[in-house]
């Protein structure tokens, strides 16, 4: 046993390090740059493309510099490395542009060649963090962005700021569907219920990189009279870092029956359940002033007449910009759990007095 795990352990290692490509890095042309500006760049470049597991960064001889593609992939042969990273950082107009390349020793044919205009001092990190990832996916700077690792320059008119947590109002609408036969009906002889209720929810949302919290108050309306509230509080796991990420998880729940009963004079009924949900959905767009959400969930809701009550839930959602970023910085998060109490305590009584 002791052999099988120590194999194991091998071929986990190998497995993590044939990936890896060597590949020479030259510190980049200044082009009316300060040379210090530029080598700062080269070595946070030089510790990111080492941090991805992808690349072993191999130093060419102090003082020696290559600004061209033919010229490095010989280089790179020279060196034993397997691809070559040449560029410069040019001042235009205030501003700084770096261009890169990352060229093939082999071939000498160009693999992968961008360019990105680079930020204040402080987030050069996160730029060097966003080019080795371009390098290891092969792939422009471009599509690098995630909801956390945006600079100051791709926050337009377009963006929100995703790197602090980002409260917002949910708005969504679908339908919830119950069995046609859920043994209400032989328990409740003059009751009739429709299998499906068309739901609009609205719902404070708080979200991280990773996680998704949602407190949500819905209000259901049937063909055939039925006026039901529920009020959830869910927490999603967000399997992803892209703008495009699958969710998942669940939550729990009140939710207040209201349907026509001809054996009352008032010919109205209540019926109140605690419930439990759980689900998966889709949530896009994070980079952006909104996001857009679809969703599924199976529902149980426990009620005092017929027990535990199945049904399935789906719905499309996108946030307003009400709650954003900003409020959340000027808030605090003191305040940003202040108003999601409020609204959890308010929800609440509303489900229950209704």
């Amino acid at each position: 046993m002791a052999k099988l795990r120590f194999v194991l352990l091998l071929v986990a290692l190998c497995s993590i390090a044939l990936p890896q490509v060597k590949v020479l890095l030259y510190d980049f042309e200044p082009r009316g740059v300060e040379l210090g500006f530029v080598k700062t760049n080269t070595q946070l470049l030089r510790d990111a493309l080492n941090g991805t597991y992808k690349f072993i960064v191999v130093d060419p001889r102090p003082g020696t510099s290559c600004y061209g593609v033919v010229a490095a992939a010989e280089s790179a042969r020279v060196y034993g490395a397997d691809n070559a990273l040449v560029g410069n950082i040019m001042s235009i107009g205030g501003q700084q542009i770096m261009t890169y390349q990352l060229v093939d020793a082999s071939s000498g044919a160009l693999v992968l060649q961008d360019r990105v205009t680079l930020p204040d001092v402080q987030e050069l990190p996160v730029v060097a963090e966003r080019v080795a990832s371009s390098l290891a996916e092969k792939k422009p700077y471009a599509e690098t962005v995630e909801p956390e690792k945006m600079t100051s320059a791709e926050v337009g008119p377009r963006f929100k700021h995703p790197r602090q947590p980002y409260a917002s109002l949910f708005l969504t609408a679908g339908y919830q569907f119950h069995p046609a036969e859920s043994g209400r009906d032989s328990m409740v002889e003059n009751y009739s219920f429709s299998p499906n209720l068309f739901n609009l929810n609205m719902a404070v949302s708080f979200e991280t990189q990773q996680m998704l919290t949602m407190l949500q108050m819905g209000l259901m309306r049937g063909r055939q009279g039925e006026a039901d509230i529920n009020f959830d509080l869910l927490s999603h796991y967000v399997l992803g870092k892209s703008d495009f990420a699958p969710i998942m998880g669940g939550g729990i729940g009140v939710t207040r029956f209201s349907w026509r009963d001809t054996t009352k004079p008032d010919n109205k009924a209540h019926d109140d359940g605690m419930s439990v949900s759980a689900g998966v959905g889709f949530l896009a767009l994070r980079t952006y002033y909104f996001r857009l959400m679809t969703t599924a969930y199976g529902k149980w809701t426990f009620t005092n007449q017929w027990g535990a009550v199945p049904s399935v839930r789906v719905a499309f959602g996108v946030t307003t910009p009400t709650l954003g970023p900003d409020a959340t910085v000027r808030m605090g998060p003191g305040c940003v759990g202040a108003v999601i109490g409020g609204f959890f305590i308010t929800g609440l009584v509303i489900a229950l007095a209704s």
